[in-house]
């Protein structure tokens, strides 16, 4: 009878992606995306737009089963007396009917308790839906990208030499373990491109990679529009 504390796994972030279910003569292709926070994993099925309705239990059926049969046998014991009472056999029927209604109600309460459950856990687990949960992904991406890109350029700028794709690589991976405690297969050969792309890194003529000063690479850079943005906040009036 003591109290247990346990510990349940929790999906910080969830993406549900699914399509509805349509005619073989019209299939449906629509795409809907939704995005959850903090769902533990044994709850999972309450995101998915699929979602089991409980049924009776076993233990109801066997109630019901029980309540019929002995309804059953005292209503036939009671016919074969000798002088059956009618009010004896009502009483009988209505007692039977009125327990198995009783059950059945009584299921039907819980659920509506289990949909205000799922309605309410989900409204406020659900984080965004459609256009905006694709905008999100998008921004996470778009963010990841520019982590690998800054966290390569910081390599090189460490390195002060020229370094090759291979141990650039191996440096990123050792940098992100070390402050992070997170391994991970980094993408290098995707930030080296973009690197080169913005002007600010370049290969020797035997292909080790090379990287602009920090001063002269945010000259190359220019001016970026998170810049603009801010500099126009300051300076409404301009």
């Amino acid at each position: 009878m003591s109290k247990m504390t346990i510990q349940e796994p929790t999906f910080d972030r969830m993406i549900v992606v699914y399509r509805q279910a349509g005619m073989k003569a019209k299939p449906s292709r629509g795409i809907f995306v939704k995005h959850f926070k903090n769902i533990p994993m044994a709850d999972m099925e309450i995101v998915l737009p699929e979602k089991k309705n409980p049924t009776l239990t076993p233990m109801d059926w066997v109630k019901f089963l029980i309540s019929a049969v002995i309804g059953l046998v005292t209503l036939v014991g009671s016919l074969e007396m000798p002088k059956a009472d009618v009010w004896v056999v009502i009483a009988i029927m209505s007692g039977v009917i009125g327990y198995c209604a009783k059950i059945y109600f009584t299921f039907q309460q819980n659920m509506t308790l289990y949909q205000n459950l799922i309605t309410k856990s989900m409204y406020d687990k659900q984080l965004d839906s459609g256009k905006g949960t694709l905008l999100h992904l998008c921004d996470d991406v778009i963010q990841q990208e520019v982590k690998e890109v800054i966290i390569s350029y910081y390599i090189l700028m460490e390195q002060g030499k020229a370094t090759i794709q291979q141990d650039l690589d191996l440096h990123c991976e050792e940098l992100i373990k070390e402050e992070f405690g997170a391994e991970c297969n980094f993408d290098v050969h995707d930030a080296v491109k973009k690197l080169e792309k913005l002007g600010i890194v370049h290969r020797d003529s035997i292909g080790r990679i090379l990287c602009a000063p920090l001063k002269r690479a945010n000259e190359i850079i220019g001016t970026t529009t998170e810049e603009m943005v801010m500099r126009a906040q300051q300076n409404p009036a301009s």
